[in-house]
This record gives structure tokens, sequence and C-alpha cells, in this order.
């Protein structure tokens, strides 16, 4: 028979009901309380608050509204606690009841900004040593890369740089109480130059920079990540400005890293952007190899024959070209432009070579090459780790450090602020890097014994497949020759 509902009137009470028993008990949010102690927040905080007035919201509470934020990926506080209340899940991880009063959107919006920084580093941290002690951190092959994160700011909201302008009205002013029969006079230099005056700023969010994504201009910040290439997780990120050069942040973020994790860094792996001498002479001081690719630079638009051709002579102090011909230091005493030394050839020798239109764009002197001082720097670069390691590694980095900012954006709200300010932002990328290095932590020990074993046996036997290929093929060639049982 067809049942009706009872009754149609709402309970006014409810005598069977709890909270406790609706939640399924492998719901993650019983694992992440269990794993994460918020409480440590109280005492760290304890100098912010008052011993008189009104009593606040607890400051575990107040976290942990936070970090459901970014791990529900809820794109404002606003949505977040107008949605608390229907959610059973939410209500019962921050210690609430289904008829208990939720905070205001403001009260969270005072504590982000009064506790700063460094409660959310320290969150950040100790998920980092959760993931070190479960075995998840080896520390000594780290992956650098870096991300562009849209401001909450708009493009229209860029208006010339205030100290410039506050300059330029003070110069006015001071023209303007002269007396009339006085000579005009040529104003100073400001007194606080500025190494970002004359280019805009937004007055939404002073602290964002126009920085380039995708090839378009763009207002915003950028995550500096370092990822450990053992399993993934995030052991450092450090946040600037968008216009921020990628490669003047390596060794802040190799240091950082060693820092947070109490290892030595062994071999980097980054992209061409960080390809840069500085770099390559901070890691071979340090004892640690480069996997790290530079940027080439041909010989001229007409030459077929790039810098990289030219060997280099110690003992002679010049360059070997390709058919075998010196080309001698030339201008001793002044280094060119950037740190490097020229070095040409003769023009009769370039003559009589085979190679002489294919090599020599001039039409004066002959080949001409630049090597920079610190090309050894370079050259022990390239040299450091073996061809097919450095080609494993930079393939690892795809999906390590990129697929580490796209579950980021995919997942957690990465690619755009939700508050305006460089410590906000900086606030926003430590709970989402602390959030992804939780996902992994809870994956650990939570996979199905009969599939951890079955892809055990599926490498065995694709490790003996590898072993006996070679005498397999030589079988199938030779029929007499023995087989290996």
């Amino acid at each position: 028979m067809m049942g009706k509902p009872q009754n149609s009137a709402p309970k006014l009470f409810y005598h069977t009901f709890c909270i406790e028993q609706r939640i399924p008990q492998d719901h993650p949010l019983r694992r992440i309380k269990a794993l994460i102690d918020f409480d440590f927040v109280r005492s760290r905080v304890a100098g912010f608050y008052g011993s008189r007035g009104n009593v606040s919201v607890d400051p575990a509470v107040l976290l942990k509204l936070m970090f459901l934020l970014y791990y529900e990926n809820v794109k404002s506080v606003r949505r977040l606690l107008s949605q608390l209340p229907l959610r059973l899940d939410w209500l019962w991880f921050c210690g609430y009841d289904i008829d208990d009063p939720t905070p205001d959107h403001s009260v969270i919006a005072k504590a982000r900004q009064r506790w700063g920084k460094a409660i959310f580093a320290e969150f950040f941290q100790t998920l980092l040593e959760q993931c070190i002690s479960a075995g998840l951190v080896d520390g000594q092959t780290i992956h650098i890369d870096s991300s562009m994160i849209d401001a909450n700011a708009s493009m229209d909201s860029l208006r010339p740089h205030l100290r410039q302008v506050g300059q330029t009205l003070y110069d006015q002013l001071e023209q303007e109480e002269q007396p009339a029969d006085s000579s005009p006079t040529t104003p100073d230099e400001p007194s606080h130059p500025s190494d970002e005056s004359g280019k805009p700023t937004s007055i939404t969010d002073p602290d964002a920079r126009l920085g380039s994504k995708y090839g378009q201009t763009t207002l915003g910040y950028k995550d500096h990540r370092v990822v450990d290439d053992q399993c993934g997780i995030i052991t450092a990120t450090i946040t600037t400005p968008a216009h921020v050069n990628d490669g003047t942040r390596l060794q802040q973020t190799v240091e950082e890293h060693e820092t947070n994790t109490r290892t030595s860094v062994r071999t980097v792996v980054a992209d061409t952007i960080y390809g840069t001498m500085d770099n390559y002479q901070y890691l071979q001081d340090r004892g640690a190899r480069a996997c790290i690719p530079h940027q080439r630079h041909t010989g001229g638009k007409t030459s077929s024959f790039s810098c990289d051709q030219f060997t280099y002579d110690p003992r002679r102090d010049c360059l070997i070209c390709p058919a075998g011909q010196p080309l001698t230091r030339y201008d001793r005493q002044r280094p060119y432009q950037w740190g490097g030394i020229r070095y040409r050839a003769e023009r009769r020798t370039c003559e009589s070579c085979r190679f002489f239109t294919a090599c020599v764009s001039s039409s004066v002197n002959g080949r001409q090459v630049v090597r920079n001082e610190r090309a050894p720097y370079v050259e022990w670069a390239d040299g450091c780790l073996s061809p097919g390691r450095r080609k494993r590694l930079l393939s690892r980095r795809r999906c390590k450090a990129e697929g580490s900012f796209a579950d980021a954006a995919n997942n957690h709200g990465f690619k755009r602020a939700r508050f305006r300010g460089l410590e906000q932002v900086e606030i926003q990328n430590l709970m989402i890097a602390a959030i992804q290095n939780l996902r992994k932590l809870m994956g650990v020990g939570r996979r199905n014994p009969a599939v951890t074993l079955s892809a055990s046996v599926e490498k065995g036997l694709f490790a003996l497949f590898l072993l006996f290929r070679p005498l397999c093929y030589s079988m199938k060639r030779n029929p007499t020759v023995a087989g290996p049982f």
C-alpha cells in the first residue's frame, strides 16, 4: 500500500534527533577532525582578546570555518555562512547544534585581519610535519614553479601611482606659492623615488600588480611553490605581486623548503625561466644539482651556427669554431654589456672557410661570439645530470608542480583571490596548500589491500618483461639460442 505523510505540520521539538548519528562514519570531515587539532589556535591568539566585554566566537571554530571555505571551494565567506545552517556535516564539524546561532561574516573578516599570516603559516607547518612523519616527504628532489592569481579587483581600478601623483601636486603648490617677481625654478627630484613611479596602481587592491597571463595583461599575484618529488607534498609557498620575476625567487624558495622540512636539497627541477646564471651558481655552491634548462642564444639572426657550437679552450683562452679555427679574445679591458667577453676570428680566416656564408653575417669583420664570464656554471648545469634522468625529472615536473596548481585551481578556487591585499592572498595560498597536503595525508593507508597487491604483481611482471626482453628478441632472430629456463 502506498504511504502518505502522517503529519504535515512542522515539529517544534525533536526528542530522538542526534546530529552525531546523522554524520556517516566514513565521512571525510570525521577523519579530518581526528587528524587536525584546531584547538592550538586558542593559545596563539589569546593576546588579541581582552579579559572583559562580550564573549567572542571560539577561535577554533573560526579556524574551522576558514578551513571549510577552501576545502569545500566556497566562493565567499557570506555564502559559506548562509549555507552553514543547511549543512549538518558543517554544523557537526564546527561543534554547533541545529538550533545554535551561527556567527556573522564580519567576525571571520576581523579575525583574519587581526590574527595575521603567522597563525595560518603554523597551521600549514603542522600539517607538513604530519606528512613528514608519515613518510610522504623525501626533501632531496624538489620541483619549483609559480602560477598567477587574479586579484579581486578590476582593471578599471588602475590609476597612476599615488606617490607620483602626490609629488606632482606638491610641485604645483610650490610653484603657486612663489612670488610673482621671482623666476620659476625647476622642481627638485622626488625625495622618495620609487621604482614603480609612472606605473598604474589599483585603488581597490594597491598590493596587486600587472603581470602577463596566457599572453594577456592581468592584475594579480603570484604563488611560488616547492613540491616534493616523492608524493607531491607542497613544502613551501611564497606569495608575491604579479610583476615579480620567477627566477629571482629560486633561492628564497629553496631556503624556505629546507627550513620547513629540515633537509638538504640535492636536485632542483624547474622550467626555463629559472635558468639564470645566478641560480646555477647558487645551486653549485650549495652542492645541489640543477635540472633547469636555459635559453639557447643563437649567434645571429642569419647565422646557422649558435654560440653553443663553439668550444672554449681554457688553456689558450679562445673559442674553437665548428671548422676548428680559433676565435681570440677581443677588447680585454671592457667587458661586453652584461659581463660577457667578445671573441672574434680574423676576416681572412673566415673568408677561406667553407662555412663562411652560413656562419658570418657581418660585411666587415669575421665571426664574433660573446661568451659569458660565468659560462662554466651553464656548462655545469647541462652536465650535472645524465640525459635520461634529466628527461625523466622534467617529465615528472608536469604532474608534480603543474599538477599541484591544476588541482588547486579545479578543487579549491586557487585562480582568483577571495580577499584583497598581499597578506590576505598569502593566507589563502597557505590554507589551500595545507588542504592539498591534508588530502594526500588522508589517502595514506586507505587503499584496498587487494588493489595494492595487484599493482605490486603487475609491477613485478613488467620488470621481468623488461629483464628478458633482449633475450627474447635474440631468440626470435636466432632460434638456436637457448632459452632462459
